[in-house]
């Protein structure tokens, strides 16, 4: 539970010791003492009798200070935007049946930094276990025709995503505190209306809405929904993911954006039960954190899409399907036993399957307000691949281009699916799926072994040179990234 709520009818904070002692000296306490277990009575008076609050911070918002000790009712107490706000949030919250509310502005104590650490850690559950959520969109107003839910702003900030998918029970209110398009649902995340809209504005199904679990699961979805946020803090568009994603972190206002970044999909590879791999595909300016992640979360913005033309099987003679088999069977088993991606101290050891660079050529450099180069790589086992980047390359041919690699990162869901069928042997299906063409990631080797990420500003599409020796002779290695 929060550290400390709001009295919605006195208008007074209140913090533990006061909410503790206000339930024991209930009558419904005492009678439920005697019929049900302490647990269910908890949460029967106590968890689903606060609401919270989500809006866009204004100017003037009342801290705990300014409301320490005294009623946000009070009629000394010098008005403001902010105040007007808070008493409306109390009054609506107390008009739905609620004693208490809480507010992200009075109702943490930002100067303690422990506070603030567990607030930060705790804010995705306390939406979640609170009785209802109400949303203020000060910038709609109470006249506004049906599809006004996306000029919000509510909808571009990076802290409201989490209150928007962990609450079970939502309303929102206009800038007057009418219900939006008049809708009397209890709840508008059960309101056909106002669902369609949330996803409009989102681009997040229903589903998602409706019955979101924190995770690392579809963890490049999760990002690209928060991709065109912002916040006021660089570090907290990072922070603010963190109970969407179940993380528990350190937080350290003045690392900056990138790093903050960096050490979340750092948190969620290495926490990630079946090492979700899907966030190193993306486009755009490498972090200094990490070179496979990005140093900004807007290169989730858009999926990678890839041209459908995967090949058909060659038609093979009984001796060459024989070897083909037996090649297949070796590459299958050799991703299986493929270690799961890890991430410690800012190294990234991933399992993928590694296309050698024969030889770069720089065909030419282009002419635009942005300097590019135009390269074509070829590299064992795939047609020559062409790509544009700022970067300047070491063209060559044999050792000089020995330095670079082409990848394919390993999904562990690839061989889960190729299981799944209607009882084709997996080993051929697998030569299927490694026909397709693929997202690839172009490394160089550094010392000792090491690779970093170049020309991450490129989407590389690579494709496989589909002669039955190509395909089966990929070779599976774990490669350590810096």
């Amino acid at each position: 539970m929060p550290p400390r709520l709001l009295d919605t009818h006195t208008g007074r904070i209140c913090d533990k010791t006061v909410h503790i002692s206000r339930v024991e000296g209930s009558p419904r306490y005492q009678e439920l003492l005697d019929t049900t277990p302490i647990r269910a009575m908890v949460s029967t008076c106590f968890q689903c009798k606060f609401a919270t609050l989500s809006h866009r911070w204004g100017r003037d918002e009342p801290i705990l200070a300014d409301i320490r000790g005294r009623s946000i009712y009070d009629s000394n107490m010098l008005e403001t935007e902010g105040l007007r706000k808070l008493r409306m949030f109390c009054r609506t919250a107390e008009k739905n049946g609620y004693p208490w509310g809480w507010s992200d502005t009075c109702c943490i104590n930002k100067t303690n930094s422990v506070e603030l650490q567990q607030a930060i850690g705790s804010m995705f559950l306390w939406y979640r276990i609170s009785g209802m959520t109400i949303v203020h969109l000060g910038d709609i107003p109470r006249a506004a025709s049906a599809g006004a839910l996306v000029r919000s702003v509510w909808f571009k900030r990076g802290w409201t995503l989490q209150e928007l998918l962990a609450p079970c029970k939502m309303q929102f209110y206009t800038q007057d505190w009418s219900l939006y398009l008049d809708r009397e649902s209890s709840n508008h995340k059960e309101d056909s209306v106002v669902l369609n809209e949330l996803e409009h504005a989102t681009g997040i199904r229903a589903q998602s809405l409706t019955n979101f679990r924190p995770g690392t699961q579809d963890a490049r979805s999760r990002l690209q929904w928060a991709s065109t946020r912002r916040t006021t803090e660089p570090e907290d568009i990072a922070y603010s993911l963190l109970g969407i994603f179940d993380i528990q972190m350190s937080v350290y206002y003045g690392e900056g954006a990138e790093k903050a970044l960096g050490r979340l999909l750092g948190e969620i590879i290495s926490q990630s039960g079946d090492a979700d791999v899907s966030i190193l595909e993306w486009v755009g300016e490498a972090s200094s954190f990490h070179s496979c992640f990005p140093a900004r979360i807007t290169s989730y913005q858009y999926p990678l899409h890839l041209p459908s033309d995967g090949a058909e099987q060659p038609t093979m003679s009984s001796i060459w399907r024989l070897y083909v088999s037996r090649a297949l069977r070796k590459l299958y088993d050799a991703l299986a036993a493929a270690p799961r991606a890890r991430f410690i101290n800012r190294r990234l050891t991933l399992p993928c399957i590694v296309h050698q660079v024969k030889a770069i050529t720089a065909n030419t450099a282009l002419a635009s307000n942005i300097e590019q180069y135009l390269y074509t790589i070829q590299a064992s086992g795939l047609q020559p691949t062409e790509i544009k980047s700022p970067e300047r390359l070491m063209a060559g041919s044999g050792a000089k281009s020995v330095s670079y690699v082409l990848v394919r990162i390993y999904h562990p869901a690839i061989l889960e699916n190729l299981l799944k069928g209607d009882g084709v042997d997996p080993t051929w299906r697998l030569m299927s799926e490694l026909a397709k063409p693929f997202t690839a990631l172009l490394l160089e080797r550094l010392f000792q072994n090491e690779y970093k990420r170049v020309a991450s500003s490129c989407h590389i599409v690579a494709r496989v040179d589909t002669s039955p020796i190509n395909i089966t002779s990929c070779a599976v290695k774990v490669l350590d990234i810096v």
